[in-house]
């Protein structure tokens, strides 16, 4: 990123600070004693999460309208995992204004590619050896966050980066490149700025160009590989000008196969994901 681009950013005062709630679950986390009691007690401080979750878990999809009335029940009929999840996202969702005014970059799109490109990269993840999926539907999740900060606080860059991209058509992040200013160093920044630990800022920071991140090759190959087969299957936003096939990164040490195994996985599971996703960033 150009220093003045990094001094832009210190100068934002109300650049959004990270989510309580997400903190406490990213603790969690890291704790071995992790469990449902204390999930709920996290959900429990945050009223509109809570009101979400029930929302989802009395869904059509479970036939259990009205019947589930508990955070505790909720684990129960949707599962610790997704519970987990799902409270990762809205709360990093209720983070970013949603009204960019741009008609390029609605906000609910490019969260469901997040969303997506989480789910994916779990899957990715468990197929590769020395990876736990747990963590990246964390990573998978964030590795846009800087194209929402583009669109809060550098629209005007944004205009222009999108006019290089129609005259040279290019994916968008090769013409923020040639701008001088990415999306995944904006998210980068934010990243550090939240604390978040090396792997995640090196996912976001690399996810597009994995074999620069070093020791985090990997783990920002997963990121790569879902965010590729996200953008072809069509979950949430996507980019114009997309290479037309999928590059299997050589760091995974999985085959073709196996990656066409996860993209059909996640094909089958494309409506049933947008649809309880739908419901947890409305109202």
């Amino acid at each position: 990123m150009p220093q003045s681009a990094a001094q832009r950013l210190d100068k934002i005062k109300d650049l959004p600070p990270m989510p309580h709630t997400l903190q406490k679950v990213l603790q969690e986390m890291d704790s071995i004693a992790s469990s449902a009691k204390r999930l709920e007690a996290i959900v429990r401080q945050d009223p509109v999460l809570a009101a979400k979750i029930l929302k989802i878990a009395n869904s059509p999809a479970y036939g259990l309208s009205g019947q589930v009335q508990t955070i505790a029940h909720a684990v129960v009929v949707l599962g610790f995992g997704e519970v987990r999840n799902l409270v990762i996202g809205i709360s990093l969702t209720q983070a970013f204004d949603d009204s960019n005014g741009l008609k390029d970059f609605q906000a609910r799109d490019m969260w469901m590619h997040c969303i997506g490109v989480a789910t994916a990269s779990m899957e990715i993840a468990s197929l590769t050896e020395g990876l736990d999926p747990e963590e990246f539907f964390t990573m998978g999740l964030i590795h846009d966050i800087g194209r929402f900060l583009m669109c809060s606080f550098f629209q005007d860059d944004l205009q222009k980066i999108l006019e290089i991209q129609a005259e040279k058509k290019i994916p968008l992040y090769a013409a923020e490149e040639i701008y001088g200013l990415s999306h995944a160093e904006v998210g980068a920044y934010i990243a550090a700025k939240w604390n978040l630990n090396q792997r995640m800022i090196s996912a976001v920071r690399y996810h597009h160009h994995p074999k620069s991140a070093g020791p985090e090759e990997k783990t920002s190959a997963v990121i790569f590989l879902a965010d590729q087969i996200c953008h072809k299957l069509g979950i949430g936003w996507s980019s114009k000008w997309l290479p037309e096939k999928i590059q299997l990164p050589k760091a995974l040490g999985i085959n073709g196969t196996r990656v066409q195994q996860a993209a059909r996985k996640l094909q089958e599971k494309k409506q049933e994901l947008e649809q309880e996703w739908s419901q947890a960033l409305g109202g």
